[in-house]
């Protein structure tokens, strides 16, 4: 499903962000990566979406090696998985059918498949009943409830959450990654990059820690603090 083979990034001037990194998830896994600020997440999510290519190394997403497609086949590779982050990233002035709606409207879908699969999601992710409110008149965790479904909506085999949690409350945090976990429940895989210990240490699922862009450790039923 998602393999790292000796990944490298160093920026001009700067730090190794990732140094040497390998990692395998199969699908269907639950990863959680974790890792102090500056330990390499942020580029290890970066270079997943294709914003940033690695200085060495190749990264394969179902059997292709990411690091080698062209530019213009990028948003086809970003359409293929589910992306959610912290800051929401959701359109203020459309509808949350409309946010949803439109995942599937760039990727060519029928309008009837649209319909009913919006329907499908905002049910599972409990907002059917704001379905044609805006952003501005749900709270964070609403809000995040909405990326979620959009993430989902066109059944991708890799969910890529990063600090889904990090602006919302415990309680409302808890209820997000309820939702992730029935999402991977049903097939998909889930790479979740997190600072929250308390949800890392509960679900005492496989952990990757970075340290200085470098894997140093790679525990299943793992702590955040190992």
């Amino acid at each position: 499903m998602l393999e790292l083979v000796n990944v490298t990034k160093t920026y001009p001037d700067g730090p190794v962000a990732l140094d040497s990194v390998s990692m395998r998830m199969d699908k269907g896994e639950f990863v959680f990566v974790v890792g102090q600020s500056g330990a390499g997440k942020t580029t290890l999510t970066r270079l997943l979406l294709c914003e940033e290519k690695p200085t060495s190394g190749s990264i394969y997403i179902q059997n292709k090696d990411i690091t080698k497609l062209r530019p213009r086949h990028i948003p086809a590779l970003r359409r293929s998985m589910g992306i959610v982050f912290q800051d929401f990233r959701l359109m203020p002035n459309w509808t949350v059918e409309e946010n949803v709606a439109f995942a599937m409207i760039v990727v060519e879908a029928a309008p009837k498949q649209i319909k009913r699969r919006v329907a499908e999601v905002l049910d599972l992710v409990h907002l059917t009943h704001r379905r044609k409110q805006t952003p501005g008149q749900l709270s964070g965790g609403e809000q995040q409830r909405v990326a979620l479904a959009r993430a989902i909506v066109n059944s991708p085999d890799l969910l890529i959450a990063d600090e889904p949690t990090g602006n919302l409350d415990p309680d409302t945090s808890w209820d997000i990654v309820k939702l992730i976990l029935d999402i991977n429940r049903i097939g998909t895989t889930v790479l979740m990059v997190t600072h929250a210990e308390q949800i890392v240490d509960r679900l005492r699922k496989r952990v990757v820690t970075l340290q200085n862009g470098r894997v140093v450790r790679d525990e299943e039923g793992g702590l955040y603090h190992g």
